[in-house]
């Protein structure tokens, strides 16, 4: 394919391929506040994407396996509370920091994929729109190491994946009564406050099965994801349509109460069963200029609103393989508060 070459001495193609990625949030939705002055402020992050794919063919099918690392310099919302647990709000402010992770580190024979991956869950009904706050109102989990296996005959698709889930520690800043520093006040450090996720608690695997069926122009699929931790079910269906250069999709979810591929970056509200919607529609003006538009929604379960979210951006390709793509954002939550915000975002991808 694009991108690869043999390794010398090898049958086995590689492609070494990322990006390098600048976003600027702004507005209630999507800033930070500064710990001092109260105000809003950019909230940015500078991250560098590295892939790396190898591809063979063997008696059994093609061989291949992937791994992405991302770098980035980030900046992160935190609050500052008083001594104890959970302790006071004290304010509310920013920090930058470097991060790391490793998203995708995994083996593929002929469909059959052991490693590190997204979630059979979210990956296999697909992303949301082409818009950068896809997840305002979530659609499931992401990072899992799993063994799932799919079969795709080309139009027909079917899978199973077995899944880990993922543990996390959550953390926060306390206001001491020590002033380290011994600069006359307290210093503020940060704390462990617990551990959250959705990883299994046993050598059962949370399950998830997905079918689908492409016919060119429409395209529909559908999953369940079964979380064996909290015996909950969650399932998703989405349906694709495209004649060029209109593109456009609606997924329909529905999870119990508890089940975490409803509830981990997902859609429940008020800790009830609940429905939610998102569709979008892509245009594209011209080769170098597309506009995306997403509305989400999730049901309110006796909150005070239905949840809603709407999201539209314009995709221009500067030149081949780097974009602008400026965006707006409104979330009215089921509290009844609502904010805008935006995100202006430059890639080169290679």
């Amino acid at each position: 394919g694009t991108g690869f070459f043999y390794i010398p001495g090898t049958e086995t193609c590689l492609r070494i391929h990322g990006y390098v990625r600048y976003d600027i949030g702004f507005g209630e939705l999507n800033s930070v506040t500064h710990q001092t002055s109260g105000d809003e402020t950019w909230n940015k992050r500078a991250r560098a994407s590295f892939r790396v794919s190898t591809w063979a063919d063997t008696e059994y099918g093609p061989l291949r396996t992937y791994v992405e690392t991302r770098w980035q310099w980030d900046t992160n919302g935190v609050e500052i509370r008083t001594p104890g647990d959970p302790g006071v709000v004290v304010t509310n402010g920013y920090e930058n920091s470097g991060e790391f992770s490793i998203n995708f580190a995994y083996i593929d024979l002929a469909g059959l994929r052991i490693g590190k991956d997204e979630s059979f869950f979210t990956t296999f009904t697909g992303y949301a729109g082409g818009v950068i706050n896809d997840g305002l109102i979530g659609y499931g989990p992401f990072d899992t190491n799993l063994i799932s296996y799919t079969f795709n005959s080309g139009a027909f698709s079917a899978g199973i994946s077995l899944e880990q889930g993922n543990n996390n520690l959550s953390t926060t800043w306390r206001q001491t009564t020590v002033d380290a520093n011994g600069d006359g006040t307290n210093d503020a450090v940060r704390y462990a406050t617990g551990i959250g996720g959705w990883g299994i608690d046993d050598y059962v695997p949370h399950i998830v099965a997905g079918a689908g069926y492409d016919a060119g122009a429409f395209n529909i699929r559908g999953v369940l994801g079964y979380d064996t931790v909290n015996n909950a079910f969650a399932a998703k269906l989405r349906g694709d349509v495209s004649f060029d250069p209109f593109s456009a999709f609606v997924m329909v979810m529905f999870s119990e109460a508890t089940s975490a591929y409803g509830t981990v970056d997902g859609w429940v509200n008020n800790s009830q069963d609940t429905w939610a919607v998102i569709g979008g529609a892509s245009y594209d003006i011209n080769d170098a200029l597309a506009a995306n538009l997403q509305v989400s929604w999730a049901e309110a379960n006796g909150l005070a609103n239905d949840e809603w979210a709407v999201v539209g951006n314009i995709n221009y390709e500067v030149a081949n393989g780097f974009i602008v793509r400026p965006e707006i954002a409104y979330h009215s939550m089921t509290d009844g508060s609502d904010a805008f915000g935006g995100t202006l975002r430059f890639e080169r991808s290679f």
